[in-house]
């Protein structure tokens, strides 16, 4: 009896992830803020004080909305700011999210994903063995994976948050920085015409140039961690 209750209160609290999953999906499609609207609510404040605001509203939209509203508010940082002064929020706001992602995932998952589908403790903690400080940080660097989904993911596993954060604090920044150095010299336009990345790429050769050697670096350290991966399964 203690046994099935067990089982049954990992399947609530992983259908109450699952169930926050779905939400976080739909009030990203039917939340709909413009560019100006920040701008104009940001730009009332010093510094400071818009600083700490925009934090907190990227925290705020980034965890409960995933999809679209953190893209318009980090364009209205980039444009408000300038591409370092918002790189520096973006990444604080990024941190925290990867906390409440990670804890999220770890405290709501994993016992139901051992449960459920028959996952061993020792193969979860597998992944944390191939979790090294070189595969995380080549994952977080690829512009192609999701922050949110690779935080959740990671949680899923037994590796500590302490390695996690460490493996993805700089990498993070690097890549945030790449990111927002665009959207500062893109703006709004980006909405306006899909050619928009394309011109700015061409008006401005060196970025481009800059962005090239970023992919390159990407492709470096994720064949990097693939070889180094295979040696640790051989040795």
């Amino acid at each position: 009896m203690a046994r099935a209750f067990k089982i049954n209160n990992h399947a609530v609290k992983f259908g109450f992830f699952i169930a926050l999953f779905a939400i976080f999906w739909y009030l990203g499609r039917i939340f709909d803020v413009k560019v100006s609207y920040y701008q104009e609510l940001l730009s009332r404040y010093p510094l400071a004080l818009s600083g700490t605001i925009f934090v907190l509203l990227y925290v705020l939209t980034t965890t409960f909305v995933w999809f679209g509203p953190k893209d318009v508010l980090r364009i209205s940082g980039a444009i408000l700011f300038g591409a370092y002064v918002s790189t520096v929020f973006v990444w604080i706001g990024e941190m925290i999210n990867a906390a409440v992602m990670f804890y999220l995932s770890r405290i709501l998952g994993r016992e139901y994903v051992q449960q459920k589908f028959g996952v061993k403790p020792m193969e979860l903690d597998q992944v944390k063995d191939d979790s090294s400080f070189l595969g995380v940080t080549a994952l977080r660097i690829n512009p192609l994976i999701p922050f949110r989904f690779m935080d959740l993911g990671y949680g899923l596993t037994q590796i500590s948050f302490r390695k996690y954060l460490c493996a993805i604090m700089v990498v993070s920044f690097i890549r945030i920085l790449w990111l927002q150095f665009i959207l500062a010299g893109i703006g709004t336009s980006l909405f306006e015409d899909v050619s928009a990345m394309l011109d700015y790429f061409l008006a401005n050769p060196v970025v481009a140039l800059y962005s090239g050697m970023y992919f390159l670096a990407v492709i470096i350290l994720m064949i990097a961690a693939v070889t180094a991966r295979f040696l640790r399964k051989r040795s």
